[in-house]
């Protein structure tokens, strides 16, 4: 388990270099200009059983990465979920350290993508309603 644990605190550095960090980081604690956020799911009770360790946001697209160390095996319930996931059109993935590089190029690929932007945030506000409300700072 401390191998899975070194892994995962390697990965939200790494985040946190570019610009991607925990949900509830304050504005004066970001070294670098903020592109997404990423949050640490928790089993045992604290969320849905079988989703991926972690839901990972850059400019606008979601990313789940289920981290496992070199020796690690996802479950059954893991992988259908990683699956789905990915048949809904957004980006999951078991991770395992030997992936990392992989990993980056992928999360630097979705970083540098500034196209889909402003399409975004038209819709956001175009759609935008009581009952479907999209919070805007």
């Amino acid at each position: 388990m401390a191998a899975e644990k070194n892994f995962e605190n390697r990965v939200k550095k790494w985040l946190e270099s570019i610009g991607v960090y925990p949900l509830d980081t304050a504005d004066d604690k970001m070294d670098v200009p903020p592109c997404g956020y990423w949050e640490k799911r928790w089993g045992g009770g604290y969320s849905k059983k079988g989703l991926p360790d972690m839901h990972i946001v850059v400019n606008g697209f979601n990313i789940d990465a289920e981290l496992k160390a070199s020796d690690g095996r996802p479950s059954e319930l893991q992988k259908h979920n990683v699956a789905q996931i990915n048949k809904s059109g957004s980006i999951a993935m078991v991770l395992y350290p030997e992936g990392f590089e992989q990993f980056k190029l992928i999360v630097k690929g979705v970083k540098e993508c500034n196209g889909h932007i402003a399409e975004l945030n038209v819709l956001k506000n175009a759609h935008s309603s009581s009952k479907c409300n999209i919070l805007t700072v």
